[in-house]
């Protein structure tokens, strides 16, 4: 009998470069798929996006490069940086909701790039890879690298910072004087957070630095942090926009500076958002889905090797708690503030899934046994539960729903997985689900959502009416009504006020919420026209004809429901036939 040759098993190495090789691509598909597909399908969403893209617009409507302004008034919340990045979209690329969002979604790509490319000698190529995927398919990191918003611009840029500085840490004591005074990057992307964000861009990475050197005891090193020629070139150029803002607009730094920095830290009540002290507990497990199902393992593998006096695991868990505790304690709260951090826990996540993936096979099913099974559970109830919720609140929309059955593929691998302890498939598991879920979402259910959360629709039915036309609007708001419509929204304060517009002699408008309809119909004198609703509930409401000729009447409670209703709210001319 001739025994067959056997076949050698690769080594390591060669397995590894394998994995690279087709991890790279698989992360660049991931990417491009996260953040740039549909990229531009939806219409702006209020309040944020439309709010930054109508401050754009006018910003290029009025010349005034220095104060923003919204609805042709003052908007000194924020500072000018990322506007004047989104209008140079605008001027590259034309005015559309594409290039108002591929600020973000290269500053997306360009974050999870920083992360690999410093991951890939400090845990190795696999978990390089490993973080980027985390980051491309977290579900707020996803969110705001596709939207029109400063946040990822601010991460990209603390990120950079952070990194930098830890790599300048870490240098030998006996690197080239020339290359360590080479500082610039440190300070060059802070300088430019302070133009987009504000004094968080440079005052989170300060305190993450000033912990890691006190919890490492390094403090000496700190000498090696001092700025270069290019720094001070940074700097005061920043220092020059902040001067020449001091002299055009004196009253714009005190009120970005005061009132929406430290006023929202104090919760002086012109700031607003406040929430409890506790927000952000339940805030990051559920923006940090799918992979908060792990990261209580991350943190406690990360903790342990920080006490055994591992510095990177040390940074990065400073990295991940100063900025949670600073957060926590502002009085002001919102769920992207701590977007800044997710770089750090991609990381985390990352290298605590490698080291669990080379474990044996009892300490892998150990550790993702009950990740593997929230997972397939959560999946199940987003891809049955999906249809059956449209079906129930909104019927119009089932057809639409429907893709999302295709998800239930993944919870059948899940439990495949699960049951057959088939435990190392999971982590692919949910990065390819999660994709598909995103994928899905934006292609067929962000359309939908613009019924709910923009008012690009409004707009469109709204350019029928006459050209000087004031709109009104009582109790709701909508900056994609003015950047799609070129019409700013006056206020009215209540019902009776609302009532009197529309009992004008000249042609006016009014966006209200339905839910405010009967009290406005209470006061109102003369019939009105409904020229547009939204599934969301907001009106459109006219005291001339609707060129529709199915749009409805708005009547005065003193009027009859019955009679020919047609001449309040179609032309003369169709009546007539």
């Amino acid at each position: 009998m001739v025994l067959a040759p056997s076949v050698p098993t690769p080594p390591k190495a060669a397995r590894g470069r394998v994995r690279i090789v087709t991890g790279a691509p698989a992360l660049v598909a991931t990417v491009a798929l996260a953040l740039f597909l549909d990229l531009g399908r939806p219409a702006f969403w209020d309040p944020g996006e439309s709010r930054y893209a109508e401050t754009v617009r006018e910003m290029l409507l009025t010349g005034n490069w220095v104060g923003p302004t919204l609805n042709l008034a003052r908007y000194y919340d924020k500072p000018p940086g990322y506007f004047w990045v989104v209008a140079g979209a605008f001027a590259a690329l034309g005015r559309d909701e594409w290039a108002a969002r591929v600020p973000s979604a290269l500053a997306g790509a360009l974050t999870i790039a920083l992360v690999v490319g410093f991951a890939w000698r400090r845990i190795g190529a696999r978990a390089a890879l490993g973080a980027g995927l985390v980051l491309a398919t977290a579900a707020q990191f996803v969110a705001l690298g596709r939207s029109v918003r400063m946040d990822m611009l601010l991460t990209l840029l603390t990120t950079a910072t952070l990194l930098q500085a830890f790599a300048i840490w870490e240098r030998r004591s006996d690197a080239n004087p020339t290359t360590a005074r080479h500082t610039w990057p440190l300070y060059v992307p802070a300088a430019i957070g302070l133009l987009v964000k504000g004094p968080v861009a440079a005052l989170l990475p300060l305190l993450v630095g000033v912990a890691f050197l006190a919890a490492t005891r390094t403090l000496p090193r700190l000498e090696r942090f001092r700025p270069g020629f290019a720094s001070f070139a940074a700097l005061a150029a920043l220092a020059a926009w902040y001067t020449i803002a001091a002299i055009r607009t004196p009253d714009y730094l005190w009120t970005f500076l005061v009132q929406h920095n430290f006023g929202r830290f104090v919760g002086r009540a012109l700031a607003g958002h406040p929430e409890p002290i506790w927000f952000y507990v339940w805030v990051l497990p559920v923006t940090f889905l799918p992979w908060t199902l792990v990261l209580p393992g991350a943190l406690r593998h990360a903790a342990r090797r920080a006490r055994r006096g591992n510095a990177l695991q040390t940074f990065l868990l400073l990295w991940c708690v100063v900025p949670f505790v600073f957060f926590t304690l502002s009085r002001a709260k919102l769920a992207t503030y701590l977007l800044p951090i997710f770089p750090a826990l991609a990381m985390l996540v990352a290298a605590y899934l490698d080291r669990v993936l080379r474990a044996p096979a009892a300490t892998a099913a150990r550790a993702l046994a009950i990740p593997a099974l929230a997972w397939t559970a959560g999946l199940t109830v987003v891809a049955l539960g999906t249809p059956v919720g449209v079906r129930i609140t909104h019927p119009e929309y089932l057809r639409a729903a429907l893709p999302a059955l295709l998800l239930a593929i993944f919870p059948v691998l899940g439990w495949y997985a699960f049951r057959h302890g088939r435990f190392r498939y999971v982590p692919a598991l949910m990065v390819v689900g999660t994709l598909a879920t995103q994928v899905i979402f934006y292609r067929v259910a962000a359309p939908v959502v613009d019924d709910f959360a923009s008012l690009r629709d409004a707009a469109r039915v709204a350019d029928g009416l006459p050209a000087a036309t004031p709109i009104f609007a009582y109790k709701t708001r909508g900056h994609s009504f003015t950047y799609y419509g070129g019409r700013s929204l006056l206020r009215v304060r209540s019902p009776a006020d609302a009532a009197a517009v529309l009992g004008r002699a000249n042609p006016t408008a009014v966006l209200v919420k339905k839910r405010h309809l009967e009290e406005i119909r209470q006061h109102l004198r003369a019939p009105a026209c409904v020229w547009w609703e939204s599934p969301s509930g907001r009106i459109l409401i006219a005291n001339v004809p609707s060129p529709d000729a199915s749009a409805r009447p708005l009547l005065p409670t003193s009027m009859s429901e019955g009679g020919d209703l047609a001449p309040h709210c179609r032309p003369a001319d169709r009546h007539a036939e």
